[in-house]
């Protein structure tokens, strides 16, 4: 479903050059869990951004279902993104001048599909979250796991292809990080939901079918 061949990243810092990346290769199937685990500033953050093309690599190639997606312009790329993958972050990005169903309803209004398409999907993902009676509230009315919950139901409401979450629990209490966790293994479990998690627990990267170590910008252990 998607390659990795080659990739690179470097970065340019007070006219010094940082690599990053230095030829990172990994395949991802269709129905995946993957972790990838290393130590702070080696790279698995940036490995995720290109992945999901909210980032752009140095050099070599990013392939999804074959095609290099780099290839595309920026409209396009965005366009691309927008439809085939669900991001989850450490801290949620919510609007909180809106409320949760509002939050969730938004990706689909942006890719200007009918209100009452957006409203339906947005309640139902919701409810599966178990959020059914919070959705009219604001999101500093609502507690860290749940604001997290509705992040994971935003990245869900376009149904992507891939969901990519990076370190989703790092600002959770262990107990509420735990329920996020569960979440998030059910929707691959239960749904197939290809899943990428950045993730400094290694019991939840034990918890993934893979986990991928990043040492010195490669990915150098896989299993």
């Amino acid at each position: 479903m998607i390659q990795l061949c080659g990739l690179v990243k470097t970065f340019v810092a007070n006219s010094n050059r940082v690599e990053v990346l230095r030829g990172v290769d990994l395949a991802i199937e269709q129905g995946d869990s993957l972790a990838i685990v290393g130590t702070s500033g080696v790279g698995k953050s940036t490995l995720l951004h290109i992945l999901g093309t909210l980032d752009r690599p140095t050099s070599g190639q990013v392939l999804w279902d074959g095609q290099e997606v780099f290839s595309l312009d920026d409209q396009q790329l965005a366009e691309f993104r927008n439809k085939k993958v669900g991001f989850v972050f450490q801290f949620h990005h919510l609007l909180s001048e809106f409320n949760a169903l509002e939050n969730v309803m938004l990706p689909v209004l942006i890719a200007r599909r009918p209100r009452s398409e957006a409203q339906d999907r947005a309640e139902a993902l919701l409810s599966q979250v178990g959020l059914q009676e919070r959705l009219y509230h604001r999101i500093g009315a609502l507690s860290g796991g749940e604001q997290q919950r509705v992040a994971v139901a935003r990245a869900l409401v376009l149904e992507p292809a891939v969901l990519l979450a990076d370190e989703p629990t790092g600002n959770l209490d262990p107990r509420t990080g735990e329920q996020v966790h569960e979440l998030l293994l059910s929707l691959n479990q239960e749904k197939g939901l290809t899943t990428v998690i950045v993730t400094h627990n290694l019991e939840l990267a034990k918890r993934l079918d893979r986990q991928v170590t990043l040492v010195d910008g490669k990915a150098v252990f896989l299993h």
